[in-house]
């Protein structure tokens, strides 16, 4: 049984109760006062007529006394007379002598005084609760004596506890009458309630289209009818929000822009999953954490805290340090100008933006320095030869030298950016086939075979007897190997040695390009291989580098799914060592 169905239960017997109690008392108390008001006027009847008798019969003393007890048997009353001192003269209840006096009893005093008395109290003579009537004997309109008829209240108490009775037995029937009628009542009453209670804890728990039963008509109805139409309608508002917050994190989740809400108070309230990845962490860890917990970065909070205080945009480039130092743009919002409710901060990491754009500067500057030095060049000698040293035979062949030269020096230059622009080229496919890695090597050093002629370089070989070809582009290895030995040669003194070395792991086939000459400083080895950068710019325009073969080397390796390891020392020499995938 429901808390409700039992209040209801239990206040509708208390008052079925309370009103039968009631309803029993007064029903009682009107039933006594009834029989005692008739008791007393019957008593004051007999005593008017009896009065009027005894006036004549008091005379006789010795007949009152008999006569006194026979008029009692006919009324059925008792009879007692009190002379004018107090003393019973005659009672038909109990022997006159043995009465004490009666002129303090409270009727006896009122008929002493010409008045009716009346008194109910307990009889100490017949040791019961009496109802007495006094009226005064009259005899030439003097008082002579008192007649006092009295009669026991036992049965008005006997008639009070019989009517007790029925009204105990009617209250148990009544009880057990109301008891199934509040019990039917109450639950007709309740269950709707229930229902309603029923339903709101299903909503409660997500169930939002739960609805209820239509009663037939009343309040009730309404209520029901109310309740599905809430039913209803906040259904269709929870599949709106979340139809919304779905397109809302569906969005989120496609910026390539890191996104972080914070409340007033600067802690965070939402984040993206870029902003997940942009700074390697969880989102579930920060959330409701203080930005600075987040992004140690006390310049973003100050402009997160003036957005906050001015309700103003604020868009602005900023370093923070992650694991590494980035370089984000970013866009700080107020989300309510109005309330202050917080800010929402865009980042865009722009560090590969700003790389970019120093790239593209520095290679704009390197390519006009290597294009002005020839072209300066050829113009100098152009001007000598216009000057008149065309006459000279031999001057103008050397000047025409010079200038072949510069002009295969750019040829050279700008065939090798044409080629390097290919290999970066996004969506290049690059075609694998078996290839015989001791070939291309062989292949390579064919090429190059005159280069280290005129530096009599000494080549050493340590190639494996039998080795599996491996699934790669032969074109992409042959270049690999003539940039390394090209490099190679061109950085090694006259009479050094170029060793070349192939070894074969699980999974990857290893060539290792060393050499004894002039090495690199270690803290160069990690620009290497950007495009136009060289060790020594003097010495590597005096031997024709272009500062893009190693370059090329680390984008040709790439593409093939490898990658290079550098080992160097100022004086002793270089190792380059490609890692080739077998498949």
């Amino acid at each position: 049984m429901s808390l409700l169905r039992r209040n209801i239960f239990i206040t509708y017997m208390i008052i079925v109760f309370i009103s039968l109690s009631m309803t029993g008392v007064f029903t009682v108390r009107a039933v006594e006062q009834f029989f005692t008001k008739t008791t007393e006027d019957m008593l004051l009847t007999h005593a008017k007529v009896l009065r009027t008798f005894l006036a004549s019969e008091l005379e006789q003393q010795e007949s009152l006394d008999e006569t006194v007890r026979a008029l009692s048997k006919d009324i059925n009353t008792r009879i007692t007379i009190v002379d004018l001192k107090g003393d019973v003269i005659a009672d038909t209840e109990k022997n006159p002598e043995e009465l004490e006096n009666h002129k303090n009893r409270q009727e006896i005093r009122q008929a002493y005084m010409g008045k009716i008395g009346k008194s109910i109290r307990y009889s100490s003579s017949v040791k019961t609760m009496m109802m007495y009537v006094a009226l005064p004997v009259l005899k030439n309109d003097a008082i002579i004596a008192v007649l006092r008829l009295s009669l026991p209240l036992s049965k008005i108490n006997y008639l009070s506890k019989s009517i007790w009775g029925i009204i105990f037995s009617s209250t148990i029937a009544g009880l057990i009458i109301a008891f199934f009628m509040s019990t039917v009542f109450s639950k007709r009453v309740t269950k709707p309630m229930e229902e309603v209670t029923q339903a709101a804890k299903e909503m409660a728990q997500g169930n939002y289209g739960m609805k209820i039963p239509v009663r037939a008509s009343g309040e009730i109805k309404i209520l029901a009818e109310s309740f599905n139409c809430m039913s209803d309608n906040l259904q269709k508002t929870i599949n709106d929000l979340k139809d919304g917050r779905d397109k809302t994190e569906a969005v989120l989740s496609s910026m390539a822009e890191g996104l972080i809400a914070v409340d007033h108070n600067c802690h965070i309230v939402m984040m993206n999953s870029a902003a997940e990845k942009l700074f390697k962490i969880k989102k579930d860890e920060f959330l409701g954490r203080h930005l600075l917990e987040m992004l140690r970065n006390k310049e973003l909070y100050d402009l997160v805290n003036t957005v906050l205080t001015t309700s103003k945009n604020l868009s602005q480039e900023l370093k923070i340090i992650t694991s590494t130092e980035k370089i984000f743009y970013i866009n700080i919002s107020p989300i309510n100008k109005i309330e202050n409710s917080g800010a929402v901060i865009i980042l865009r990491d722009i560090t590969d933006l700003r790389k970019l754009e120093k790239v593209r500067t520095e290679f704009v500057a390197n390519i006009s320095h290597e294009l002005k030095t020839p072209l300066t060049s050829i113009a100098g000698f152009v001007e000598t030869l216009l000057d008149g040293a065309y006459k000279s035979q031999d001057h103008c062949k050397y000047f025409l030298g010079i200038i072949k030269q510069e002009t295969d020096r750019m040829t050279r230059l700008i065939n090798e950016l044409l080629y390097f622009s290919h290999i970066e080229k996004n969506g290049t496919e690059i075609i694998k086939k078996p290839v015989d890695m001791i070939e291309v090597i062989m292949k390579a050093l064919s090429i190059l075979q005159t280069a280290i002629n005129e530096k009599k370089h000494k080549v050493n070989l340590k190639l494996p007897e039998n080795i599996a070809h491996i699934l790669s582009n032969e074109d992409s290895l042959l270049q690999i190997m003539i940039n390394l030995l090209d490099n190679a040669i061109k950085y090694t003194p006259e009479g050094g040695t170029i060793s070349i070395m192939v070894e074969e792991t699980l999974e990857n086939v290893l060539i290792t390009v060393a050499d004894n000459g002039i090495g690199i400083a270690e803290d160069e080895l990690d620009r290497i291989f950007e495009r136009f950068y060289r060790v020594d710019r003097a010495r590597s325009g005096e031997i024709g580098g272009t500062g893009l073969g190693l370059a090329m080397v680390k984008h040709l390796v790439k593409g093939l799914e490898g990658w290079i390891k550098v080992e160097s020392e100022l004086e002793k020499g270089t190792s380059f060592t490609v890692y080739i995938p077998k498949i």
